[in-house]
C-alpha cells in the first residue's frame, strides 16, 4: 500500500468534482481518479477561430445548487443569462412552428389539430384514474391527450431533455409529481394548481423561517444567500467548460488523470466496525475510509462486480442513450432563417437524424465572431444508417443537410466540430424507479461506499451538483459521528 487516503472519488466529471470540491470544504482528505485525460465529461468546450464549440450542456438551468457552486468558485461575473423567452420551435412536415407554452399558443399552433387542443385545454374539467402498474410516457400522454399530442408537442421535448424514447420511458421515474397528481386530483392541471398553491400558502405563512432556512443551509458552503432573482438558465463567456475547468483547477492537487481503477473491494478488519476500501489500479492499490463512486453507471457496475453482485447487476441494468452532437459556424449570409430564438425540436415522425439544433449565438453572440454564428445539432441514430457507424466528417454531412433543409442554408460550414458518445444519458425507462429504490436499499447496507450520478435522481447538471453535495455531506457526517 503506497497511498490512503480518507475518501477516493472515482470520476472527474461535474458529478465527482463537485462532491471533492464539497469534501475539500468540510475538510477531508481527498484524492480524485480520473480514467481520460481531462475533467468535465460531457461539459466541454472546444474554443478556437473565434468560436465556442460545446460538446454537451448547451445553455442550461441554474439551480441554487449550481449558483451556490459558482459564487463559491467566484464565476459568477463569467455568468452570461440565457432568455427563457426565447423562442422554441417544432419541425412538422418540414416547417418549423412556434412551440406553444401558454393556452393563447395552443389555441393559434398548427402542431395539433381542434381535437387534440380540446383534449388539451380540458383537462382541468376531466377526471381520470390511472392504472395501478406503472405507464411509460407515451401511454400515459396517449390515454389523458391522444397520438398527436404525445408526436408533436411531447416527444420533441423529451427527445431534446432525456435523449429519450417516450414509449419506454417510465412516469414513476421522470415524471413522478404527475403521476401524484393524477392519482390525488383526478387531473394533472387540478393538481399542479394545488400544488402551487400549498406552496404559495407555506411561503406567505412563513417567510422570515424560510429565509432564515435558506441562509443557514448556505452558510454551510460560505455564507452565501441563493436567491430566486438569479437567472435561470446560461452559460458562461468562455462556454460551460468553464465551471468544470474551474473546479478542477481548484482541486488540481488532489487530481489523478489516466488511471484506470480495476476493482473496488471493501475490507474488514478485526477490530474496526467499518471497512477499509481498497482501489486496485493497473500498477498498484490504494486504501481509503470511504469510496464515492461517481462515473456513470456502466462504468461503476464492473468496479463493485467482485464484492457487490447484487449493486453492480442493479447499475449494469441501467440503459443509456448514445448522442452525436455536430456543431457548425457559418457565415451569417448562408442562412435564410432569422435564427430568433433558442433552436428547433424535430418529432420522431418526421424521421431525421437531427432530433435538435441550438442556435448557440443567439443565445449568446460572443460565442461567435462578428457576422457569423454557430449553432449545434444532437442527432439520433436510425432512420437511413446507424450513424455510430460512419466517419466524423460523414455524420457532419447528414446533420449538415438536414439543418439547411429546415433552415435555409447555402454552402458548408467555415468550421465543424462533432463528438460522438456511445453511452450519453441514463434512461428513465419504466421500472426505473424501483431500481433506483433497490439499489439505493443495497447501498445502505456497505458502509462507506456512496454513488453520486445523473442517473440516481435526476439527468441535469442541478442534478448531478445536488448528488455529490448530499454523498459528501453524508459522508461528514459519517466520519463525524
Amino acid at each position: 500500500m503506497r497511498d490512503i487516503r480518507k475518501v477516493v472519488v472515482i470520476g472527474a466529471g461535474i458529478s465527482g468534482l463537485a462532491c471533492a470540491f464539497r469534501l475539500r470544504q468540510l475538510g477531508i482528505p481527498v484524492l480524485i481518479l480520473e480514467a481520460s485525460a481531462k475533467a468535465g465529461g460531457v461539459i466541454s468546450t472546444v474554443r478556437r477561430n473565434g468560436f465556442l464549440f460545446e460538446a454537451g450542456p448547451q445553455c442550461p438551468r441554474f439551480p441554487k445548487s449550481v449558483w451556490t457552486l459558482i459564487f463559491e468558485l467566484g464565476l459568477q461575473e463569467e455568468f452570461i443569462a440565457g432568455d427563457p423567452r426565447a423562442k422554441r420551435y417544432i419541425l412538422r412536415d418540414g416547417q418549423l412552428h412556434r412551440a406553444p407554452f401558454s393556452a393563447g399558443g395552443l389555441f393559434t399552433t398548427s402542431l395539433v389539430g381542434l381535437k387534440s387542443k380540446y383534449s388539451l385545454l380540458s383537462e382541468v374539467f376531466r377526471r381520470s384514474h390511472p392504472p395501478t402498474q406503472e405507464e411509460s410516457l407515451a401511454e400515459f400522454v396517449d390515454r389523458k391527450f391522444g397520438a398527436e399530442v404525445l408526436d408533436y408537442l411531447v416527444d420533441p421535448f423529451i427527445s431534446t431533455i432525456f435523449f429519450g424514447d417516450p414509449h419506454r420511458m417510465g412516469m414513476l421515474s421522470a415524471f413522478p409529481a404527475l403521476v401524484e397528481w393524477e392519482q390525488s386530483r383526478g387531473s394533472v392541471v387540478r393538481g399542479a394548481l394545488s400544488a402551487y398553491r400549498s406552496k404559495r400558502n407555506r411561503n406567505a405563512k412563513s417567510p422570515s423561517a424560510e429565509g432564515s432556512s435558506a441562509r443557514d443551509s448556505h452558510s454551510k458552503r460560505g455564507d452565501l444567500h441563493v436567491t430566486d432573482a438569479l437567472p435561470s438558465l446560461g452559460s458562461f463567456k468562455q462556454g460551460m467548460g468553464a465551471l468544470v475547468e474551474r473546479l478542477a483547477e481548484k482541486l488540481r492537487d488532489h487530481l489523478r488523470f489516466g488511471v484506470n481503477v480495476e476493482s473496488i473491494t471493501a475490507q474488514n478488519g478485526d477490530n474496526q466496525p467499518d471497512p477499509v476500501w481498497r482501489i486496485r489500479l493497473s500498477s498498484e492499490e490504494l486504501s481509503a475510509g470511504a469510496v464515492v463512486v461517481a462515473t456513470p453507471a456502466y462504468a461503476a457496475a464492473p468496479l463493485l462486480g467482485e464484492s457487490m453482485a447484487q449493486l453492480s447487476v442493479l447499475l449494469a441494468g441501467i440503459e443509456h442513450a448514445p448522442m452525436d452532437v455536430v456543431s457548425c459556424a457559418f457565415d451569417r449570409r448562408q442562412i435564410r432563417h432569422p435564427l430568433d430564438g433558442f433552436g428547433f425540436m424535430v418529432p420522431r415522425r418526421e424521421r431525421l437524424h437531427t432530433f435538435c439544433t441550438f442556435w448557440n449565438s443567439s443565445l449568446f453572440p460572443a460565442h461567435a465572431r462578428s457576422g457569423t454564428v454557430v449553432m449545434t445539432s444532437f442527432a439520433a441514430r436510425g432512420g437511413d444508417g446507424n450513424l455510430d457507424e460512419v466517419p466524423d466528417d460523414v455524420l457532419g454531412q447528414h446533420v449538415e443537410a438536414e439543418n439547411a433543409a429546415v433552415l435555409g442554408i447555402t454552402g458548408g460550414p467555415i468550421d465543424r466540430m462533432t463528438w460522438k458518445y456511445p453511452r450519453a444519458l441514463p434512461q428513465y425507462n419504466v421500472g426505473h424507479a424501483q431500481r433506483v429504490k433497490e439499489i439505493r436499499e443495497a447501498l445502505s447496507q456497505v458502509p462507506g461506499l456512496f454513488l453520486a450520478g445523473n442517473y440516481l435522481a435526476g439527468r441535469s447538471i442541478g442534478d448531478c451538483v445536488d448528488t455529490a453535495f448530499q454523498a459528501a455531506d453524508l459522508l461528514h457526517s459519517r466520519f463525524s459521528s
